[in-house]
């Protein structure tokens, strides 16, 4: 049987001042760190085969701090980024609604299908996401997996996987540093938990 362990990465500085932050690299707060130690003590006991992570910084050092019990190889993985929000990174909602007002009513219209300026869109990154989450399934028929990323990829995969379309996105909320698990029992997908 394969179980896949999704964990979002702990809190970043761009998280607590609610800005928003795709592909920019932003580092662990103080907090961030110690929810990535809790998550370590939480799955030491666990046999994981491997762990695999975006390749943007929180997630690479959420998954060294969780990996300290392991010692497995940690493969980072460019399709399990976070969406690009373009231009829009690093901006609130409400400097975003300040600065691009019509955009951002046609965004609010078709959150979907709407590209961000220099971005993508979210039907975009839940393609890219999903593509590189079923090679991973793939390539990895049993055993246990540990998946470090973020709450827009992990709200992709558990709404194909689950929901079997987009239209799932919005009906998983994923906290910092919470623990995901689905296990495929004869290649069916069954979510065990969500935020441990």
């Amino acid at each position: 049987m394969l179980e896949i362990i999704f964990v979002r990465h702990g809190e970043t500085e761009t998280n607590k001042k609610k800005l928003f932050s795709g592909w920019t690299n932003s580092k662990l707060t103080k907090k961030g760190i110690q929810q990535a130690e809790m998550v370590c003590e939480k799955l030491k006991n666990e046999k994981l085969n491997m762990i695999i992570c975006s390749d943007l910084d929180r997630c690479l050092k959420t998954a060294q701090i969780i990996n300290k019990h392991h010692g497995v190889n940690i493969i980072e993985e460019p399709g399990l980024r976070e969406i690009n929000f373009g231009k829009w990174e690093n901006l609130s909602y409400g400097e975003i609604c300040e600065k691009y007002p019509e955009k951002s009513k046609k965004w609010e219209k078709d959150f979907v299908n709407f590209i961000f300026p220099d971005g993508e869109s979210l039907y975009q990154m839940y393609d890219r996401v999903n593509g590189a989450y079923k090679n991973i399934v793939k390539s990895c028929k049993n055993g246990k997996i540990l998946i470090v990323s973020h709450s827009g990829v992990i709200r992709a995969i558990l709404s194909q996987e689950i929901c079997k379309s987009i239209d799932g996105y919005w009906k998983f909320n994923i906290y910092n540093c919470g623990i995901a698990r689905l296990q495929y029992v004869d290649g069916f997908p069954v979510l065990i938990a969500v935020n441990q």
